[in-house]
């Protein structure tokens, strides 16, 4: 009876090893996954765009509306550098919404958005809003906006945290250049 009970005894002790062993391998798995969708999460609240300020352009022709926009960007405090090609811009009035995609350069359209370096940072590549830059997007609308209309533009990244800036065009606008907003 007593080789019965340490062989028992044994038995339970190897069981209880490799219970161990699996707690073990499943918990190191599990912070693994956890390290990843923190950092993950992080990127996602940490990143965007910060606007600065917004123009309008060509008001001063018998139209009294605008169809040229340039809006000062920069990223946000904290921010991991976004990637133009992944970044929307997305133009809404009363009667249209527009999306805008990077057309690789400062050329622009209808369809599409331009970027001009206004301030190179110590890191800055074309094509990426990185550290310490400062750019302008210019874009235009395919209808044109009209004194007193509301618009609200969004400026979308892949990753991260989409901007938005809101602004009620002037009542009268027949300057060639027209602050918005601020």
């Amino acid at each position: 009876m007593g080789v019965g009970t340490l062989i028992i005894f044994i038995a339970v002790i190897l069981v209880a090893a490799v219970a161990a062993a699996v707690l073990v391998a499943t918990s190191s798995s599990l912070q693994q996954r956890s390290l990843v969708t923190g950092g993950q999460a992080e990127e996602g609240v940490a990143t965007g765009a910060e606007a600065v300020s917004v123009m309008g352009t060509d008001a001063s022709d018998n139209s009294h509306s605008l169809e040229a926009f340039e809006m000062i960007v920069r990223l946000q405090a904290g921010s991991d550098p976004l990637n133009f090609n992944n970044t929307v811009i997305v133009l809404d009035t009363s009667s249209t919404s527009q999306n805008l995609d990077y057309s690789g350069g400062e050329a622009y359209s209808t369809l599409g958005y331009g970027v001009t370096y206004v301030k190179s940072g110590p890191d800055q590549e074309t094509g990426y809003l990185s550290r310490g830059d400062v750019v302008k997007f210019m874009f235009n609308t395919t209808n044109s906006v009209a004194e007193n209309k509301h618009v609200r533009i969004k400026i979308i990244p892949r990753v991260g945290t989409a901007s938005l800036v809101e602004f009620t065009t002037p009542d009268v606008m027949t300057d060639k250049r027209i602050n918005l907003w601020p």
